[in-house]
């Protein structure tokens, strides 16, 4: 008798009608993270290395130190370009 390991396929999510939207984005279950909208299309971004992680980390750090007291420096965030990108 054979036993076979149970092995299960990644179920990717299905495009709606024309392409996905930033909408879209915020609702979709079990996305990996640093996944990005471009031209409506999922794109699944590797993660960062040690030498954009460290240059990340110089440039927050520099703009905290210039920035005006009532302005607050975030990392790591979306912008909405449009209804289909949001890198």
């Amino acid at each position: 008798m054979r036993v076979r390991p149970e092995t299960s396929t990644p179920t990717w999510p299905t495009p709606p009608e024309g392409s996905w939207t930033a909408d879209d984005l915020d609702r979709l279950p079990n996305l990996p993270p640093h996944t990005e909208l471009i031209d409506g299309s999922l794109v699944f971004v590797s993660p960062q290395t040690l030498f954009h992680s460290r240059a990340v980390t110089f440039f927050e750090r520099r703009l905290e130190s210039l920035a005006p007291e009532e302005l607050e420096v975030i990392r790591e965030f979306t912008i909405d370009i449009d209804r289909q990108n949001r890198p």
